[in-house]
């Protein structure tokens, strides 16, 4: 009997080339569309422009001049503000209180602010680079703060 091989993944290879991790602070701000504005586009979302400035000097920071050119994968963990509907009238979070946020903005308009932001810093060329998101949204737990911790990962491909 013949035995299937499965395909392999970036999980299979010896050992990662480098890695960069960063964390945000702040509410994350989705890159959605543009308008035309007196002959000029413009972000649609007042809060994008602080949120990318936010990002760029936190990534900056983090890179200390390094920058990637081969292949990478980006993980992403954004993290935003409770509701008060998930508290009880004492306060506390109530035990089926949602971990993981499934309403707007949308986890690939958010994922497209920190690419682009990335490219800005002048860590990688082009998001083009990446070839493998790992991104989820999820609600803070007590003491965490709303922001987004990356880590891009150079398989030196």
């Amino acid at each position: 009997m013949a035995t299937r091989q499965r395909n392999k993944t970036f999980l299979d290879r010896p050992g990662l080339v480098e890695s960069l991790t960063w964390t945000s602070i702040g509410e994350p701000a989705p890159q959605g569309s543009k308008n035309l504005f007196r002959g000029y586009l413009v972000e649609s979302n007042k809060r994008l422009p602080a949120w990318r400035e936010t990002l760029i000097n936190d990534i900056m920071k983090a890179a200390e001049g390094r920058t990637f050119t081969n292949g990478i994968i980006i993980q992403l963990v954004f993290r935003f503000p409770r509701i008060k509907a998930h508290y009880n009238s004492k306060g506390t979070l109530k035990p089926k209180a949602p971990v993981y946020k499934t309403t707007k903005p949308d986890l690939d308009k958010l994922c497209r602010a920190v690419l682009d932001s990335v490219t800005l810093a002048g860590v990688i060329r082009d998001d083009a680079l990446c070839h493998t998101i790992e991104a989820q949204k999820l609600y803070c737990n007590e003491g965490d703060h709303p922001g987004v911790t990356g880590t891009i990962i150079d398989l030196g491909l």
